[in-house]
């Protein structure tokens, strides 16, 4: 089970057990979608865990509940971007300046620090920060609510003779939720990518028109007015299988891990 459940008091995890089944999950999916977010998945499972605990102790709401998932969820996404955001900045500059351009504004991670600092300032690594904020909340929230959702409804729709195994479920729920969450917030995914590569237009003019952008809004209408709502989901094919794979191995893992765990104390028990 993700997050705190009350109901389930027999299984808790301990804060160790949650922070290496979340670390186990994160790295296991990285390794195998993408090598970088590792410290984020960290941290954001073992921040929702607690946030849904803390919610329980206050005896504010059933922390089973849709919305307390998708708020914890949210909050604890953001606090883990805060914290990895600046690496995500970085990635999106290599990434965006392409390895067979001709101009290579950054030789090397070292160099683009340096160089980012010095030409743009500190701030730079906080590029994109504001829309990043705002479709992470909805984001990861939709993904822990979401998942959390299917599960339900998957035992409510799958006959008890044609119900595959636990793992089957979470992985199957886990994709739905990743799908979900990406086509409801891929437009500020996009807005986010497209004011981070603003600041060295040089290195982007060998891939054709170059847009600058004066912030979130600017860039809403200029992608409204230049490309249609379509260009708003520019990428959402790709973006939707990583999201589905990554979300779906997540969960899977971190299962996976989770119940280990609880067998681990069963057999000592």
């Amino acid at each position: 089970m993700v997050g705190y459940d009350p109901k389930e008091d027999g299984r808790i995890n301990s804060k160790f057990e949650v922070a290496v089944a979340g670390s186990v999950s994160g790295l296991i999916t990285r390794a195998l979608i993408s090598p970088l977010d590792v410290i984020k998945i960290r941290f954001q499972f073992l921040s929702f865990e607690l946030l849904t605990e803390l919610v329980h102790r206050a005896n504010l709401y059933n922390t089973r509940e849709f919305s307390v998932h998708f708020v914890c969820g949210g909050l604890s996404a953001c606090a883990a971007t805060l914290a990895v955001h600046p690496v995500d900045v970085l990635r999106t500059r290599f990434a965006a300046q392409g390895c067979m351009c001709a101009v290579q504004v950054y030789k090397t991670l070292q160099d683009a620090v340096v160089t980012m600092y010095r030409t743009e300032g500190p701030l730079v690594f906080y590029k994109g920060l504001t829309p990043t904020l705002i479709a992470i909340f909805p984001y990861a929230g939709l993904q822990f609510s979401c998942y959390n959702s299917l599960k339900h409804v998957y035992e409510w729709v799958m006959p008890a003779n044609r119900k595959h195994s636990e793992n089957i479920k979470n992985l199957l729920c886990g994709c739905g939720a990743g799908v979900i969450s990406k086509t409801l917030t891929y437009p500020l995914d996009l807005f986010k990518k497209r004011l981070q590569v603003g600041g060295f237009e040089q290195a982007r003019a060998a891939f054709g028109q170059v847009r600058r952008y004066r912030g979130l809004l600017d860039c809403t209408k200029q992608v409204l007015q230049e490309e249609g709502a379509q260009g708003f989901f520019k990428g959402l094919s790709p973006s939707l299988l990583k999201a589905a794979l990554s979300t779906g191995f997540v969960f899977f893992w971190y299962e996976l891990v989770c119940n280990f765990f609880h067998c681990l104390k069963r057999t000592d028990s």
